[in-house]
């Protein structure tokens, strides 16, 4: 049988962009889909394009929340499907997408699968695609330059969740790379998809636009996740701590693949004019 899918919307004040969001999700063709939205209590019209789908969605909601993570996890408690991901509401899937990474997990066996992520801009132009790669530096760098793989083309079996735990309410930017770092330090690692499956929009409202925010969360990473280290991989993270302290670490969060301000800069500049 084929398993079901849960996937999971959070939004709010999105009504620009929540129509593309859906039509995108069920464009899929996923009989066995379970498609939840959780709404912040949106004033900007959302709620009206929600009511509209609503005979489609399995459940939704609008009432005010603590932010993202909170909503997710509130789905997530009532997530039924043998497999979940969560699209926000300004991104979207490409075709396909379902079918890919269900084939993915169930061909590798593993709990986890991600493909790559295609980026554009408020226009619609592709600035750039994010390929999902396993680690190559030591796990004592994982939490300096931040091992993560794109979140709208990420798929996990649900009890991934439930033996690790949901999204960390107490971050809002990069609790998505924290639980990929989770999963990894745990000896988890995903199944990878050579192909796009989702787009992330990058607009001024999105929260992505915004690098200090995520850089001054990712400084907890090292609180999180030394303990899980050796003593002689402490020793180690010390030493690289030391080199992001002249540097290094900036030169990584410049180029970040979502976040950083550089890389933005890099491809604006080489775009056609």
């Amino acid at each position: 049988m084929r398993p079901k899918l849960t996937i999971i919307t959070p939004s709010f004040n999105q009504a620009a962009f929540i129509e593309r969001t859906f039509e995108s999700v069920f464009a899929q063709g996923c009989e066995n889909l379970e498609y939840l939205v959780v709404d912040g209590g949106s004033t900007d019209g959302s709620v009206d394009i929600i009511r509209r789908y609503e005979d489609r969605l399995a459940w939704w909601v609008s009432e005010p929340d603590r932010g993202q993570t909170d909503a997710l996890n509130k789905a997530l408690r009532r997530a039924t499907g043998d497999i979940v991901a969560y699209i926000n509401s300004d991104d979207y899937y490409l075709p396909g997408a379902f079918d890919a990474a269900i084939a993915a997990l169930q061909e590798s066996g593993a709990r986890w699968a991600v493909g790559a992520s295609r980026f554009v801009d408020a226009d619609g132009e592709v600035t750039e695609v994010w390929r999902p790669e396993l680690p190559t530096l030591p796990r004592h760098w994982w939490m300096i330059a931040p091992w993560g793989v794109p979140q709208p083309s990420s798929f996990w079996r649900r009890d991934v969740f439930e033996e690790l735990g949901p999204f960390r309410e107490d971050m809002h930017y990069v609790f998505d790379t924290e639980h990929g770092l989770r999963l990894a330090y745990a000896g988890i690692w995903p199944a990878l998809i050579d192909r796009e499956l989702a787009v992330r929009v990058v607009h001024p409202e999105a929260k992505s636009w915004n690098p200090e925010e995520f850089a001054r969360e990712r400084k907890r990473f090292v609180e999180l996740y030394r303990p899980a280290l050796t003593s002689t991989e402490r020793r180690r993270l010390a030493l690289a701590r030391a080199l992001s302290s002249v540097g290094f670490y900036r030169l990584t969060s410049a180029v970040h693949p979502v976040t950083g301000p550089l890389r933005r800069r890099l491809k604006s500049a080489a775009r056609p004019r």
